[in-house]
């Protein structure tokens, strides 16, 4: 799966940091929609899960269907 870009993982029950981190040794993965895990749920419902998901995979250019922008993206424009 080294050329994985797009996964749906959605609606599963993935509700720790230790199972999504390890989606960081695909390296090509771009696409990503978790959403229904419970970790998802939590991090959504605290408004910090973009943030947190792209900070342990950050190579994602979109999540769960929206593009991600990087803060040093933003400042370069």
């Amino acid at each position: 799966m080294k050329k994985l870009k797009i996964l749906y993982m959605s609606n599963n029950l993935v509700k720790d940091w230790t199972e999504f981190v390890k989606l960081a040794d695909l390296l090509c993965l771009e696409d990503l929609v978790f959403v229904g895990n419970p970790l998802e749920e939590k991090h959504f419902a605290e408004n910090n899960w973009i943030e947190e998901a792209t900070k342990r995979v950050p190579k994602l250019k979109k999540l769960d269907g929206t593009p991600v922008i990087k803060e040093d993206e933003e400042e370069e424009n």
